[in-house]
């Protein structure tokens, strides 16, 4: 999950009010991982949907963001500049046993699990452009999936259909200053473009972040069609398109799915940098705020 589509998160987190520490008796586990600069640095942290069971999962000095949740809910994969540039890296859902996966030049961005937990898409910041790659879960095998960029204008934020068949993700390589959203197979063949909006530099319409439904029928996305970037759905074969949600004045990206499908968890960005956290019905019902932070990802559940 982190361009209108994958950029360095600048966070002024401040603390919720409502949310409180986790039990050490509590059996329930995390709903949602998420990045927050509560305590100076950007860091990975997990909570309940209900606000509760807060959880500081990193702790450095450098920053550590797009938190991804392995569909196993026992590892998150995230990207982190603690090397110098961003990289991608794996952990246990606890925080422990952090691995490097990715060694390269480029900042390496917004990584995604395949459901069986064997591969991982993500994002490459290259001297040609954004591109979407696709590697093994050890960091190896790695390969392009999206088209090559086109003077600058790649292709961001990938994410996988429960079923592993199509990768959707955002792009502008063929429509500068205006992404839009583009499904493809795991093998890079099958490239089908589902959003239409016909803007430009001057024209509002980008479309970007988009999230499979765990049913494989629906798609949220981010689009700035109506002036502010806000939530909308629609069918995996990209009609049906309508705004779900949306916060006047402010940019609301990065939809995230619940495991059963019923809600959909957002990160809304006031023109001061403060970004917190909003979950939402998937038919748009029962808008309510969880926490301060950013690049929300809500957890599978295993099968």
């Amino acid at each position: 999950a982190g361009l209108a589509v994958v950029a360095t998160l600048a966070l002024a987190g401040a603390a919720a009010a409502g949310v409180t520490k986790q039990s050490t008796s509590a059996p329930d586990p995390p709903d949602l991982a998420f990045v927050d600069t509560r305590d100076g640095d950007a860091e990975i942290y997990t909570i309940r949907a209900d606000g509760s069971g807060l959880r500081k999962l990193t702790s450095n000095r450098f920053g550590d963001y797009a938190p991804a949740w392995a569909h196993d809910g026992v590892r998150i994969a995230f990207s982190s500049n603690r090397h110098g540039n961003e990289e991608i890296y794996v952990m246990d859902a606890d925080g422990r046993n952090v691995k490097r996966l990715t060694r390269h030049p480029g900042n390496d961005l917004s990584p995604a699990w395949s459901p069986d937990g064997r591969r991982i898409a993500f994002v490459r910041l290259t001297d040609a452009g954004p591109t979407v790659l696709v590697m093994d879960a050890d960091g190896t095998g790695v390969r392009r999936l999206s088209p090559k960029p086109v003077r600058g204008y790649g292709s961001y934020s990938p994410d996988w259909s429960g079923a592993a068949r199509l990768i959707a993700f955002s792009s502008a390589y063929a429509t500068p200053e205006n992404p839009e959203i583009y499904v493809v197979r795991p093998n890079g063949t099958g490239l089908e473009r589902l959003t239409r909006t016909k803007g430009d530099a001057h024209t509002l319409g980008d479309d970007g972040f988009p999230a499979w439904s765990p049913d494989g029928r629906r798609i949220a996305f981010t689009s700035n069609r109506t002036q502010d970037n806000e939530i909308w759905i629609m069918r995996a074969d990209g009609k049906g398109q309508r705004r779900l949600a949306g916060l006047r004045g402010r940019d609301d990206v990065g939809p995230t799915w619940s495991g059963d499908g019923t809600r959909i968890a957002f990160s809304s960005r006031g023109a001061g940098g403060k970004s917190l956290i909003y979950l939402v019905g998937a038919d748009g019902k029962g808008l309510k705020r969880l926490v301060a932070g950013d690049d929300p990802d809500w957890r599978r559940p295993a099968g």
